[in-house]
């Protein structure tokens, strides 16, 4: 008896039903209740500028609302208003910003269910949730529940993407929307329904962030490839003319539907549109550079090496979840109809001509251009790469789901053998005495389900145990190809970025800094330092001031900020912290005190 769930030998085949949905609605609410039972990381930078956003955008809200009951409705939508509330940070769209900005009027100031900055970051957190339950219903499609399942735990898992679903930022959020585009577009193929929620999907993600803008590119390629044999010449090359396969109806949602919403979603670019819109692309196609540490080299201005996305998803991603990867990759191209396509190429090519898809919805296709082209994308050259992997995470549900593909693909193939070796010990012990066949009753389902256990906490466990003793610190992990934290540093890679982890610093400086003690918060923004004082994790007497008026100083130990050691040691009479925090060793926050010059003891020389 095969399990109700196990894969089935060519993917997408499992149609999901209302205990899939349940099951996707169950991850979705643990997931979100995970990550605000962990809210320990500080504020990173971005975050700073985007609580300001927001603060600034809620403002538009309530005049709309103000002036709805004063009959005065229009006066929100003039342009003077819509400049005076919307025109802080333009760079990025304005969809998640506004959606921090009500998860914050919502449950901080009117139910006091959160506090301010989780209630900022909430709306990330739902983000993600949305993204994991995604997974679980496209992996459940292509290899059964376990694949599903074991899916969501590689991306959950995965400390960096932890620690991002829990910022007010958008990084997570346009992986869950480039995500859920590429499966909409997905079921689009069978099923004409999916079609406009693929565009409504896409308007979202344009509003999200400007990854979406790659979508179109992804999508067409796939369609190209996987309908290749379909396109014919119609009489000769020169009077003839070219037939091509049926255009997905989700192309012409995105096409329409796309461009509607990521202009009504931005009230800025109801003004002036073309010229706004224009400096929008003007500011990414020309974004300025950030120093990055990769193996000792200083890497602030392009070229950047080609091979820097690829290392760091190497040496960044769980190793047991990279091995999963690699095992799915084998066994997709080995079961799932992979072979039977480069064969198909093989012998189309050898013909001069073009194949026919061997997969009507060329699914290992599809997952191929969404896991390679934004790693690619970073791989230029010319490329910002500053960010690091948070930059290329919409290829990681897909990484996810294939090593989930291929834990559950073992495990059938494992259980099988063992149901076989059960059964025929079974009939050797009965022999002539048995007068029906062997059967193997309930024993498949239990051994199925006992080696999927074991097969996915092989898997996970390592992975969420790197999890757990790498939080807060998401943007210092390093997996063991590296050799861990003390590995990458020794190796000479970036520790950290963002200025989040003076959080850790802030109990030493509550007890020890004298009342109306002045700190040089360096890497910290001043709304984020507001933000630890709001929320009563520094002292409102503590106050932020520069470097040589301060008492105290948080330092971030990132190589890019070396050169301001020397006048913090000069400035401070002392080479010595007071309090570091670290991670296995390597250090990630130096807290120093002033030395009183009067207090100096300088050692005796001898001659």
């Amino acid at each position: 008896m095969t399990p109700p769930d196990a894969p089935t030998s060519s993917p997408g085949n499992r149609p999901t039903d209302r205990l899939d949905w349940l099951i996707a609605l169950v991850i979705f609410a643990g997931s979100v209740a995970l990550l605000l039972a962990s809210p320990q990381m500080g504020f990173t930078r971005d975050e700073g500028f985007y609580f300001h956003a927001a603060s600034q955008y809620i403002g538009w809200f309530e005049d709309l609302w103000k002036n709805f009951h004063t009959g005065e409705l229009a006066i929100s939508f003039t342009q003077a208003n819509i400049d005076r509330h919307w025109s802080y940070n333009p760079e990025h769209p304005v969809l998640m910003k506004a959606a921090f900005a009500l998860s914050h009027k919502i449950f901080f100031e009117l139910l006091g269910w959160m506090s301010p900055s989780t209630a900022l970051r909430f709306p990330t957190m739902l983000t993600a949730g949305w993204l994991l339950s995604g997974v679980y219903l496209f992996g459940r499609q292509l290899g059964g529940r376990l694949a599903g399942l074991v899916g969501v735990g590689a991306l959950l898992l995965q400390p960096r993407f932890f620690f991002h679903a829990h910022l007010a930022c958008f990084d997570v959020a346009v992986a869950a929307m480039n995500f859920w585009v590429v499966y909409a577009y997905w079921r689009s193929l069978q099923s004409r329904g999916w079609a406009v929620t693929t565009g409504l999907l896409f308007g979202l993600a344009l509003s999200t962030k400007l990854n979406a803008f790659f979508l179109p590119i992804t999508l067409v390629l796939h369609w190209l490839l996987s309908r290749a044999g379909e396109f014919r010449l119609v009489g000769s090359w020169r009077d003839g003319g070219l037939r091509i396969p049926k255009i997905p109806a989700a192309f012409w949602a995105m096409l329409t539907l796309g461009p509607i919403l990521f202009y009504a979603l931005w009230p800025r670019h109801w003004f002036d549109t073309f010229a706004r819109i224009r400096w929008y692309m003007n500011f990414h196609l020309k974004h300025e550079h950030y120093f990055v540490y990769y193996f000792g080299e200083n890497l602030q201005n392009p070229p950047f090496p080609v091979s820097y996305p690829w290392v760091m998803t190497l040496v960044t991603v769980p190793a047991t979840i990279l091995l999963a990867f690699v095992l799915g990759c084998f066994i997709w191209v080995r079961h799932f109809g992979g072979r039977a396509t480069l064969e198909a190429w093989k012998a189309a090519l050898k013909a001069r001509r073009l194949p026919s898809s061997v997969d009507p919805r060329g699914t290992g296709l599809l997952f191929l251009i969404h896991i390679i082209f934004p790693i690619a994308l970073i791989a230029q050259a010319e490329t910002p790469i500053f960010g690091g992997t948070k930059h290329w995470m919409p290829a990681m549900p897909f990484v996810a789901i294939i090593a989930g593909v291929a834990v559950a693909h073992l495990t059938t193939e494992l259980s099988a053998e063992l149901a076989r070796l059960l059964s025929t010990r079974r009939t050797s012990r009965e022999g002539a005495h048995s007068l029906s066949g062997p059967s193997e009753g309930g024993a498949r389902p239990f051994i199925y389900a006992a080696i999927g256990l074991l097969l996915g906490a092989t898997t996970l466990f390592p992975a969420a145990l790197a999890t757990r003793n790498n939080h807060p610190f998401g943007t210092s992990y390093y997996n063991e190809l590296i050799g861990g934290h003390r590995g990458a540093a020794d190796s000479k890679m970036f520790r950290q970025f963002w200025g989040y982890a003076s959080r850790q610093g802030l109990p030493w400086l509550n007890e020890h800094a004298e009342e109306g003690g002045r700190v040089w918060i360096h890497n910290v923004v001043n709304t984020a330092w507001r933000m630890y004082q709001t929320e009563d994790l520094a002292r409102d007497d503590l106050r932020a001031v520069r470097m040589h008026s301060s008492d105290y100083a948080l330092y971030h130990q990132q190589k890019a900020f070396t050169y301001l050691l020397l006048p913090l040691w000069e400035e401070y009479g002392t080479l010595a912290p007071r309090h570091v925090v670290e991670l296995e060793g390597v250090p990630l926050i130096s807290v120093y005190e002033r030395v009183d010059p009067d207090t100096l003891k300088f050692p005796e020389v001898r001659r």
